[in-house]
């Protein structure tokens, strides 16, 4: 497979930390929703989402705040003529909620309203729809253990288990190949951020394999191509963690992992999406902050534990071009 970065450009910048981007095409627009505050982590979170008809004049169509609560991780989906937008709710103290707004014309958006099926804690981390259905990643910790349980809801609110994956995880991507086949990258948070790859055909209540891939990964983005997967993450040199950066790689079937290229990247940067456009064009979403800030320790642990993940520093948000193709 032929992938190349044909061109990448930043879309959004004020300033503040943006980051954590979420990517959709909705009513004639291409829509990215992140997380825009004046820290990797802190109290102020507020999700906006800029749109643009051409992907080169952006503008801003919503932010969503709350006076006490951080607003994190926005992801969107279409469903049935309706934008649907997810995201978390932290407060101060008090356990942490899942939201979801709706827009039917890309300019107005309902009040938000939280998810009803979803344990407490639960973090929706990704969502994709497949035959008219919505399939979720969600995390919590279960005695100290991190446990990521894949979901599915009929209209976006309410949302039943489908079954637990054997990774003791949190961020999870999910794709769907044109058979009907579930692909989900993992990021194993117990033994350091190594990304581990499953499939599973429906009804998708049990795993068909599992692979653990050979590096380290945060920000997990996978996009299943013909021939194989695509995998776009946060990267890093040991030791010491530094020159961060978001790499793409390459799984081929019955192939080995390999580094394909970067993204013109560096410090707190990841957090990629993927949206198709025609033939063989795609975009990806992506924050960096390269040009504020680059020499950064990787996580440790929980982002909220971290200090290096909760410095001031701005960070923008990147939109790239993206070809793919079998060369042939």
């Amino acid at each position: 497979m032929d992938i190349r970065v044909t061109r990448a450009r930043k879309i959004y910048g004020d300033g503040q930390h943006n980051a954590f981007t979420g990517l959709e095409t909705a009513f004639g627009q291409t829509i990215v929703a992140f997380r825009s505050g004046s820290r990797h982590v802190s109290p102020d979170g507020a999700i906006r989402l800029i749109a643009s008809r051409d992907r080169e004049v952006w503008k801003s169509i919503a932010c969503i705040r709350h006076p006490e609560a951080d607003l994190r991780d926005p992801k969107m989906v279409m469903l049935n003529r309706r934008l649907l937008v997810f995201f978390a709710h932290l407060p101060p103290t008090g356990p942490r909620r899942m939201m979801r707004t709706e827009s039917t014309d890309g300019q107005t958006f309902r009040p938000p309203e939280p998810l009803q099926g979803l344990d407490e804690g639960h973090w929706l981390w990704h969502v994709r729809e497949y035959g008219g259905v919505l399939y979720g990643s969600a995390y919590r910790r279960r005695t100290g253990v991190p446990v990521v349980s894949l979901l599915e809801s009929r209209d976006g609110l309410t949302w039943s288990p489908l079954m637990d994956f054997p990774v003791p995880g949190n961020e999870t991507w999910l794709d769907f190949d044109r058979d009907g086949r579930l692909w989900a990258l993992v990021r194993d948070d117990l033994f350091g951020c190594i990304p581990v790859l499953c499939t599973a055909s429906a009804p998708y209540d049990r795993l068909d394999s599992v692979l653990r891939l050979p590096i380290r990964l945060q920000g997990p983005m996978l996009k299943r191509l013909d021939g194989g997967c695509l995998v776009i993450g946060r990267q890093w040199d040991d030791p010491g963690g530094r020159n961060m950066r978001t790499d793409l790689f390459w799984l081929g079937d019955d192939q080995p992992l390999r580094r394909i290229g970067t993204l013109p990247s560096g410090g707190d940067t990841s957090y990629a999406d993927w949206r198709d456009l025609t033939g063989s064009r795609a975009v990806v979403s992506y924050y960096s902050s390269h040009e504020h800030w680059m020499d950064s320790a990787v996580e440790t642990g929980e982002e909220e534990e971290n200090p290096a993940s909760s410095a001031a520093h701005p960070s923008d948000i990147f939109l790239a071009d993206i070809s793919h193709g079998t060369g042939k």
